[in-house]
C-alpha cells in the first residue's frame, strides 16, 4: 500500500466514523424531540361541571374546612391550633 492510499484510506475511515456519529446524534435527538413535546389538545369545557357542583351547594365539614387550611399553604392561615 503506497502511502497515498493510506492517507487516503485513513481519511475515508475518519469520515465513515464522523457520519455513523452523526446519524447516532440525529437518531437520538429526533427521538428525544419526538418523545419531549408537548401535544396540544382541546382544553375540556367545564362550564356545566361547574355547574353541577355550585348547583349542590355542597357545605364542607370542619374536618376538611381546617385540612384545606393546613394544606393551603397561605400565609393568612393559622395552622397552629389554640393561638
Amino acid at each position: 500500500m503506497k502511502n497515498t492510499e493510506f492517507i487516503e484510506y485513513q481519511d475515508r475511515m475518519e469520515r465513515e466514523l464522523r457520519k455513523k456519529q452523526q446519524d447516532i446524534r440525529s437518531r437520538e435527538s429526533a427521538t428525544l424531540d419526538r418523545t419531549t413535546t408537548t401535544r396540544h389538545t382541546e382544553i375540556p369545557d367545564m362550564r356545566d361541571a361547574y355547574a353541577q357542583v355550585r348547583a349542590k351547594n355542597y357545605q364542607p365539614t370542619q374536618d376538611e374546612i381546617e385540612f384545606r387550611r393546613f394544606t393551603g399553604g397561605g400565609v393568612f392561615h393559622d395552622n397552629a391550633k389554640g393561638n
